[in-house]
């Protein structure tokens, strides 16, 4: 009996198995007794079916949701450049304005 640690090292044959086992299964129900049909599930080769088929499914999955996380086309982002020095007041010229924005002139 092959563990699902081993197919997921193994997973060419995982897969190989998986799909075999999905036509032996269907013969298997098809032809066995209810009572058979369990017992050749519990069975090594129903067992190795099932870990193989349990684990192609999940890498299955796994890859799926990975090739959804990962962009498909590489987002560009806005090259940001500093405006030119004349837009930009200058420390003295903010001084400035804190200083007259401050002062409040006597009514005459």
């Amino acid at each position: 009996m092959k563990s699902a640690t081993y197919y997921m090292q193994n997973l060419a044959e995982a897969r190989e198995v998986a799909g075999r086992c999905k036509l032996l299964d269907q013969q298997k129900l098809s032809t066995l007794s209810a009572g058979d049909y369990q017992e050749w599930q519990i069975s090594n080769e129903g067992v190795n079916c099932q870990t193989a088929l349990s684990v192609s499914e999940a890498a299955s999955v796994r890859e799926l949701v990975l090739k959804q996380s990962k962009p498909s086309v590489p987002v560009a982002t806005p090259k940001v450049s500093a405006p030119p020095s004349s837009a930009v007041p200058s420390l003295r010229d903010r001084n400035d304005q804190k200083i007259s924005s401050s002062r409040t002139l006597a009514p005459v």
